[in-house]
């Protein structure tokens, strides 16, 4: 006979990330929609993964990527392949559209919540589909939102300034683009748990485009630097 005491040792659940990405921004665009994110991984608060690609293309209209936890990413890709797979085995010509993918991704969430065992992800969604532009964010739970431009991690906190600055939802791609970099220039100067490698996806009427990633500029010769350290500050 096993015990209550047992059944509840035997159960467990995820209590925090371990391996964790960082920030995510997307923005729209007069042609479809721009997800940015760097490559770097952290296991607690070291920076030990700089290579990791976390931009998944879900369908050929689609693009899914999420800060938080990296093994719950994983497995949300594999349920989000797992859709489109079948919907081809179908062969009945009816795809999910980026929506449909927003839609299951904010229930999935939201059962993982109420069961104590959440996915630890922000989720974004971007898509291409019938001439309109998709992009929605997911929280950790279940909470759904569309907007024409997302932010998650510190991106959130030190980016918001730069995106209504510089930015709005009928600029070109290269423009775009370019925000999503100033934004991680920032990012790396202010959020530990980012990293100057970033790479940047986009999804338009042609479909999704992956860009491999890049090194943003970054600027360390500042006079400040070269002539004065803190000891000095500190002892004037």
């Amino acid at each position: 006979m096993i015990f209550n005491s047992e059944i509840s040792a035997q159960q467990q659940h995820t209590t925090s990330p371990v391996v964790t990405g960082g920030s995510v921004i997307a923005l729209v665009y007069n042609g479809g929609v721009v997800i940015g994110t760097d490559t770097l991984c952290s296991y607690g608060s070291m920076a030990e993964f700089k290579n990791v690609e976390k931009i998944a293309q879900v369908s050929k209209n689609t693009i899914y990527v999420s800060s938080g936890e990296f093994s719950d990413f994983q497995q949300v890709v594999k349920e989000l392949a797992k859709i489109d797979r079948q919907a081809l085995q179908y062969d009945d010509g009816v795809h999910p559209s980026p929506r449909d993918y927003g839609n299951y991704l904010a229930r999935l969430s939201y059962k993982k919540r109420c069961k104590i065992n959440p996915l630890y992800l922000q989720n974004v969604i971007a898509g291409f589909h019938n001439g309109e532009r998709y992009l929605a964010l997911v929280d950790i739970y279940g909470t759904y939102l569309e907007s024409n431009f997302v932010t998650t991690g510190f991106a959130s906190y030190f980016c918001k300034a730069i995106i209504s600055n510089y930015w709005n939802e009928n600029c070109t791609l290269e423009q775009a683009k370019q925000v999503i970099k100033e934004c991680f220039k920032v990012l790396f100067c202010r959020d530990c748990r980012a990293h100057d490698v970033i790479q940047i996806a986009y999804v338009d009427e042609q479909g999704t485009h992956i860009q491999q990633p890049e090194r943003v500029e970054t600027k360390w010769d500042f006079n400040g630097f070269k002539t004065r350290a803190n000891e000095k500050l500190h002892t004037q």
